[in-house]
């Protein structure tokens, strides 16, 4: 449950705010204000602003351990995508067990009913309608009511089983999600922040 309501909020949840974060940083950042043919004008000396390159220097510190911050919240989120995608590969592994199961209880069931249907109820309603015994006639009717219950049963497997089956996609789907955001924060942490 945990992992699904995290497809909703994936790319604007945490991970998506870090690296939406992380380009705002970037973006933010300056360069052309260090042009050395730039010559500070007369407010910017009398405000203090006449050395660029210090300047430029401490900017890019403040931004630098920022950057740092966000590459820390980027590999966090990174590790439990990863552990995600793990978990997610063992629910679908679980989920197809569970399917493969279904089967054989639906089968079993089929059978099962179809035993009651063509020689059992048939063999034993033949016997109360010769001798017409209270004892045998309500076991035929325990019998009958035991055959129907059966009969819901292996309708709500073959319901179970349904949805067992649509949500096989759904597990994919989420882990697929998962790995493009993997992705994402790999391009990011191995090509932008190297040649930032």
């Amino acid at each position: 449950d945990q992992m699904l309501e995290g497809v909703r909020n994936k790319d604007v949840g945490p991970a998506g705010e870090s690296l939406n974060a992380m380009v705002s940083a970037l973006r933010g950042f300056d360069v052309e204000r260090l042009d050395p043919n730039r010559r500070p004008g007369l407010l910017d000396r009398l405000l203090g602003k006449g050395r660029p390159v210090a300047r430029f220097l401490q900017e890019y510190e403040e931004v630098q351990s920022h950057i740092d911050r966000i590459t820390d919240d980027l590999e966090r989120h990174k590790t439990r995508l990863l552990h995600d995608i793990t978990s997610l590969d063992r629910l679908y592994d679980a989920n197809l067990g569970y399917f493969r199961a279904l089967e054989r209880y639906i089968a079993a069931g089929e059978g099962k009913l179809a035993e009651l249907d063509a020689e059992t109820i048939p063999a034993l309603a033949a016997r109360v309608e010769k001798d017409p015994d209270m004892v045998q006639a309500q076991t035929l009717r325990d019998l009958r009511s035991a055959r129907d219950d059966l009969e819901r049963r292996v309708h709500d497997l073959r319901l179970t089983r349904q949805v067992s089956m649509q949500s096989l996609p759904s597990i994919r789907l989420v882990q697929e999600n998962d790995k493009g955001l993997v992705n994402k924060i790999n391009s990011t942490l191995v090509n932008t922040v190297p040649l930032w």
